[in-house]
């Protein structure tokens, strides 16, 4: 198989694969094995997959291939090559969460609650994605797994936790992959690498099998190229889960269905805090573009003052905090076995008094209480989705109107407040900054309502076209 013909399949997203599937024009054994290709030629550079597990993909792919002959048809996703953030299980390998101190873990016994539900769906599973290690503090090239490279520009960083699962999507080295989210770590990596990040409602899709951070604050999300593709992924992966004791008894929905969805009328919440107004003119440039779009597609945008959202960067911490150091307990006595980032941002938590800690849930329920009743003026919020575009590797501080500020904090400044409030998220490409690096804007639902997010989002995606554009080329 040429280059070019690789390159081609690996940019097919779920519908398209689906029809050719069906139509005989081509099959899973064979995008699998072009995707497979591609990463072998692309991830030495990259960094994107800490495990590629080719004979297991290669054989899951046969099976697919199989049915579909013999007249069984598991949906979309059946013979679409996905893979997950190693913080996630999967039968039979090692959940390292990008660790040292799980570099010679026992191998896993069951998958993950998602990773079960995709590969019920039909779905081929490659490998396991790079990330920070458990889902915190910063990238350290030093680790067991190194740096993850963005495939807009080599160099640059991913966004923060998942970033191998961004950088896999972005280069076309999986057509969906499953990444984490705490404070915005499905979104800001697909904020960087310019695709779609879904954060759904807390207890929407299960985190049974997943590697807790902070069990009030965590979820599972799917990160696509395209809108339609999110939601092929979440009609697959939502649902209540049994054995996840934080998983919600909430009826799902149609998620392909509503990408067709009138959304004409429907109001649009404009933040008027100045909190997001203190990003790059880039970024806010693409914010009001995006914002014009929605006017244009007949949705009509009204302005409002998100409650003590400032609050929200502090509140997630401490909670992250002291709920992450509680479960990192374990391995108490061996904290050299930490990077330094995640000593200091993470295990500050057990210094944290009681009190504290129950002020900051306290907050997190009357915040929640304040944002639900905004939803009886509007449908839909949009906001920038991060206050910056990526920057190199090694830049732990950013300059912004003035202002010195650590990395680590800066980037999610914008996403922290939804998983606060546990209510969907969504972030999309909206424009390119001067240098060329994406920016993407967030559209943010009431709780469930995760069908009204994506026919937004879906329409919002064809007018401003960015993601098309995109593409999945890697730029060095």
């Amino acid at each position: 198989m040429t280059t070019r013909e690789t390159t081609e399949l690996c940019a097919l997203g779920v519908a398209e694969l689906a029809r050719r599937y069906r139509d005989g024009t081509l099959s899973p054994l064979e995008v699998t094995r072009a995707t497979l290709e591609r990463i072998a030629a692309l991830n030495p550079r990259l960094n994107a997959y800490s495990v590629v597990l080719a004979e297991q993909a290669l054989a899951a792919a046969d099976n697919a291939e199989r049915l579909l002959r013999a007249g069984v048809d598991l949906g979309p996703l059946h013979g679409v090559p996905f893979s997950v953030k190693d913080i996630i299980r999967v039968r039979g390998t090692r959940t390292t969460a990008g660790s040292r101190q799980l570099i010679d873990a026992p191998l896993d016994e069951e998958d993950a609650a998602v990773v079960a539900r995709l590969r019920q769906a039909g779905a081929v599973l490659l490998g396991k994605t790079n990330l920070y290690e458990f889902a915190s503090g910063v990238p350290d090239p030093d680790g067991p797994f190194g740096w993850v490279q963005n495939p807009r520009r080599l160099g640059y960083q991913t966004g923060s936790s998942s970033t191998g699962t961004g950088a896999a999507v972005a280069a076309g080295l999986s057509v969906l992959s499953l990444g984490t989210d705490t404070g915005g770590s499905v979104r800001l990596p697909a904020i960087f690498c310019g695709i779609v990040g879904l954060k759904a409602t807390y207890g929407r899709i299960p985190v049974h099998g997943v590697l807790p951070l902070s069990t009030t604050l965590d979820h599972v999300g799917p990160l696509t190229r395209t809108v339609a593709d999110a939601a092929y992924a979440l009609a697959a992966l939502a649902g209540h889960e049994p054995r996840d004791p934080y998983s919600a008894l909430a009826p799902t929905d149609d998620y392909v269905g509503a990408l067709g969805r009138d959304m004409r009328g429907l109001r649009v919440g404009v933040p008027t805090n100045a909190f997001f107004q203190d990003a790059q003119p880039a970024v806010l440039a693409a914010y009001r573009d995006a914002l014009a779009a929605l006017h244009g597609l007949g949705l009509a945008t009204r302005e409002l003052a998100l409650p003590r959202v400032e609050e929200s960067p502090e509140l997630t911490q401490l909670i992250i905090q002291v709920e992450g150091s509680a479960w990192h307990e374990r391995f108490l006595g061996r904290e050299d076995r930490y990077d330094e980032s995640f000593r200091q941002f993470v295990l500050p938590g057990r210094e944290v008094k009681a009190i504290p800690y129950a002020q900051a849930l306290q907050a997190m329920a009357e915040i929640r209480a304040e944002w639900m009743r905004l939803w009886e003026q509007i449908d839909v919020i949009a906001t920038p989705a991060g206050p910056i575009v990526a920057p190199p590797h090694g830049v732990w501080e950013i300059e912004l109107n003035g202002r010195r500020r650590g990395y680590r904090m800066l980037i999610s400044d914008f996403t922290r407040a939804f998983n606060l409030a546990g209510f969907p998220a969504l972030v999309l490409p909206s424009g390119l900054a001067p240098d060329g690096l994406p920016t993407s804007v967030q559209l943010v639902a009431p709780p469930f309502a995760e069908a009204r997010l994506l026919a937004i989002a879906h329409r919002l995606e064809a007018e401003l076209g960015v993601a098309a554009r995109l593409g999945i080329a890697v730029q060095g």
